[in-house]
């Protein structure tokens, strides 16, 4: 039998529910994601390698091409190329790396993030407002369960 239809016990069905829930969320964003590549001619690539390199910097990561192609699980040559289409289009910078002059660190540029937000920013902008209805407690539990979950799938 399919597991959506399986025998299950009360706790498992509720996991399985919060399983579902979540896949509904994420496919919801990945189709926020192929309108945002689409109305902007990016590849889907390019989005991942440019919400990639904002989170490093959000990290305080220096973002080399090399750690953006172990981000991006591609070649160092694919990732060469999609670098080389977010440069022409003006979205990443390569800048040299603080600590060592042979190498490059890669910047998203401040227009790439400005039509990030004027895209993102009013679905940011819900489910800020939604997460703000939960208490501290109920954040820092939800915090907890989808980074346990995102550990499961990495």
């Amino acid at each position: 039998m399919r597991e959506g239809v399986m025998p299950a016990d009360s706790e498992r069905a509720a996991a399985l529910e919060l399983v579902h829930r979540l896949r509904d969320v994420a496919l919801r964003w990945e189709r926020a994601i192929g309108e945002f590549s689409r109305t902007t001619g990016l590849h889907a690539t390019d989005v991942r390698a440019l919400v990639s390199l904002l989170d490093a910097e959000r990290a305080q990561i220096a973002a080399t091409p090399t750690w953006l192609a172990q981000q991006l699980g591609m070649t160092s040559q694919a990732t060469t190329a999609v670098i080389h289409r977010l440069e022409a289009a003006g979205h990443v910078e390569r800048l040299r790396s603080r600590t060592d002059g042979r190498s490059a660190r890669l910047q998203v540029s401040d227009s790439a993030v400005d039509l990030g937000w004027r895209f993102f920013g009013p679905l940011l902008d819900r489910m800020i407002a939604t997460t703000q209805t939960l208490d501290p407690d109920q954040q820092k539990l939800v915090n907890g369960y989808l980074t346990t979950v995102s550990d499961a799938l990495g």
